[in-house]
């Protein structure tokens, strides 16, 4: 399975629709492949709030694709983010 530009550039906007703490969590443990124990130590806090900052952004992608909050890229027609 590969993804391709359109889908990497809907990934991306979908990304910058998080408040900036929970993308830079999910980009230092999914992109980066970084432990829990090392994010938490990076942001100066501890692997509780890490892991609960994680499951939060991951639930907000999945209800902002459940909206269809960014589709192809491109904002929402209704002008929401």
């Amino acid at each position: 399975m590969t993804i391709d530009d359109e889908e990497a550039a809907g990934a991306v906007t979908l990304m910058d629709t998080l408040p900036d703490r929970h993308r830079t969590v999910l980009r230092l443990r999914l992109a980066h492949g970084l432990p829990a124990v090392e994010v938490a130590r990076i942001l100066g806090t501890n692997v509780e709030a890490v892991l609960l900052l994680q499951h939060a952004a991951l639930n907000l992608l999945r209800r902002h694709l459940a909206a269809g909050v960014v589709v192809d890229g491109d904002s929402p027609a209704d002008g929401r983010y």
